[in-house]
């Protein structure tokens, strides 16, 4: 579970949720990065985005699961979830977008220091600062976009856990 605050932790419920749901909920007992909760409550759900494309929604939910530490927190990283809820899903996605999106999400969850460099220098920074809402439109000219796809390939491919990722296969689209 991702908690706005306090970053990754393992919430223990009563009653089944959701993968992927937006909770409200009562913190009843806390040891360390494992929480106890209550009245839980489904604030959202991106249906939308997941009868869309389920495959782009369960690779997110697959690299926070894998990449994001228990106890890690950025404000960024919550912040680019949370946008999944409230983008229109009625417009599709493209590749670039979606992949632009994972570039982001990587790089919110610490990997920056492995970021590639883009010609011309500084488009880097230009992408991870872009408003979430421009990145759906953004496109990429071919080179910067095989650098994209070649760092989160890398990145992915680096993780301990790789054989048990199920979605790697969206980015070779």
């Amino acid at each position: 579970m991702l908690d706005e605050h306090f970053g990754r932790v393992d919430g223990i419920v009563f009653k089944p949720v959701c993968l992927g749901s937006l909770l409200h909920f009562t913190l009843e007992k806390e040891r360390g990065t494992l929480w106890y909760l209550s009245h839980l409550s489904i604030i959202n759900l991106p249906f939308a985005l997941a009868r869309l494309d389920i495959l782009f929604w369960h690779h997110v939910l697959e690299l926070c699961y894998y990449f994001v530490p228990l106890g890690s927190n950025t404000n960024q990283l919550f912040e680019l979830l949370q946008f999944l809820y409230t983008v229109d899903n009625e417009q599709q996605w493209c590749a670039q977008s979606k992949k632009l999106y994972l570039f982001k999400l990587l790089a919110a969850i610490g990997l920056y220091d492995d970021l590639p460099s883009l010609v011309p220098e500084g488009r880097m920074m230009q992408l991870l600062k872009m408003p979430l809402p421009a990145m759906v439109q953004e496109m990429l000219d071919k080179k910067s976009e095989n650098v994209v796809n070649e760092w989160l390939r890398t990145c992915i491919a680096q993780h301990p856990a790789i054989e048990r990722f199920n979605t790697v296969h969206f980015l070779n689209k």
